[in-house]
């Protein structure tokens, strides 16, 4: 398959056992058929559904297998092609990209429609910040428009300005790293008048908004002042008052537990995921990638740049029970990785951490399916397995539900209806 064009025709799985994305029960002996990149038909292999199977339509061998909608990472940031490249090849056909630059990933956006060895690109585009502060440490600029407003009404100007370059959504990064990197200082941080006016801006532009506030006064202000996500998990109990409002409006939650359980330990949290011989074995990780994960002086390293690590391991219990109460209380919580040591990856790491958590394997599925779309905005035509929508999906040859970790075990990705990768290899 090249990786320049997406081919449609009309195929036809039969027998597996489906898992659509939606929370219901998997339906056993299923039928799927895609059409021109479209679902025409998931679920049971009834006879008259088996009857309106179109002529001359291409069958695939299922028998055995599990089949379930194309994941959705709802936080990711990627450094290169070759990253979303291997994103996909972990069964990850659609991301929300954080990014700096908007005309850029509206570009890249529109490429990944059409291509098929990257997932589709829907950008959170320009990344806000303070002169100086998180994401103003070498990250660059967005020469159209100004990424460091200093005053509200240059706050709005640029909010203006990315809508007119195509953002549909932006982000905004409140927060002093000073959980995390303490001793060292604390780094500047957006006041709240000119946050309050990319988020006024935002909504009135009919933009969304997901915010990096992982402390809870930050997170707290985040919605109050209108953003439409967070993009990490809070690191303090959230109050009933905030619950509710997150749940009325609704504000999704992208609780990203992966990057605080990676800064908490990162030996640990290395080791625990090179243990699954589907990640370290053949078809995983090369062998040059799981070195270097092993060596000493990774973990060292990020101990040297986040040494608040023992700070970050108290505060774990927190975000759990954050992410516990928060699910239960009705408010969405969208799965979302924002882990760059581990790309495409990561989606199955946070989901293993979710039922760590105490959400079920097939409560942590829909998070990273149906409720990730859904907070992109995209749940129209993707993150389930229903009639209309794309035909974005994974084979699998164990069962998810049974045990999460099981969605590592790809016998096939599908973009648009169409294999673009199998047994875990490269996109072909």
């Amino acid at each position: 398959m090249s990786g320049t064009a997406l081919l449609a025709t009309t195929i036809v799985l039969r027998g597996a056992t489906l898992i659509d994305g939606t929370g219901a029960a998997p339906v056993p002996d299923s039928l799927l058929v895609v059409s021109d990149g479209r679902i025409a038909y998931a679920g049971a292999a009834t006879k008259d559904a088996l009857a309106s199977v179109p002529a001359g339509s291409a069958s695939v061998a299922v028998r055995g297998l599990w089949i379930v909608p194309g994941l959705v990472d709802a936080h990711v940031h990627a450094e290169s092609d070759a990253d979303l490249r291997t994103i996909l090849r972990w069964g990850v056909t659609s991301v929300r990209l954080m990014s700096e630059d908007v005309a850029a990933s509206e570009r890249l956006s529109r490429d990944s429609r059409v291509r098929a060895d990257i997932p589709r690109v829907f950008p959170a585009a320009p990344i806000f910040t303070a002169k100086g502060g998180w994401w103003d440490q070498g990250e660059p600029p967005d020469a159209n428009l100004n990424r460091f407003p200093s005053t509200p009404a240059e706050a709005r100007l640029s909010v203006r300005k990315a809508r007119a370059l195509g953002a549909r959504e932006i982000k905004l990064m409140l927060d002093d790293m000073a959980w995390c990197r303490a001793p060292r200082p604390a780094l500047p941080k957006m006041s709240s008048e000119v946050a309050a006016a990319l988020l006024s801006e935002a909504a009135a532009q009919g933009v969304r908004a997901i915010v990096h506030a992982p402390e809870l006064a930050d997170a707290k202000a985040a919605v109050s002042y209108g953003a439409t996500a967070l993009a990490h998990g809070v690191l303090e109990p959230i109050d009933e008052e905030t619950v509710g409002v997150m749940r009325r409006r609704p504000v999704f939650y992208v609780p990203t537990m992966d990057v605080f359980e990676f800064l908490a330990d990162t030996r640990r949290f290395v080791d625990s995921v090179l243990s699954d011989p589907a990640v370290s074995g053949p078809g995983g990780l090369s062998g040059a990638t799981v070195a270097r994960y092993r060596d000493a002086a990774y973990a060292s390293g990020y101990r040297a740049r986040y040494p608040a690590f023992e700070k970050v391991m108290r505060r774990l219990p927190a975000l759990r029970e954050n992410l516990r109460r928060l699910h239960g209380s009705g408010v969405p919580v969208a799965l979302g990785t924002d882990m760059w040591a581990f790309p495409g990856l990561g989606v199955s790491i946070e989901m293993v951490l979710f039922v760590e958590a105490g959400l079920s394997p097939l409560e942590a599925l829909r998070a990273a399916t149906q409720t990730a779309a859904r907070s992109i905005g995209i749940e129209a035509d993707a993150g389930t397995l229903e009639r209309g929508k794309g035909g974005d999906f994974l084979l699998l040859s164990d069962d998810p539900v049974r045990e999460v970790r099981n969605v590592r075990k790809i016998v096939a990705v599908y973009k648009n209806g169409v294999e673009v990768s199998r047994a875990g290899g490269a996109a072909r």
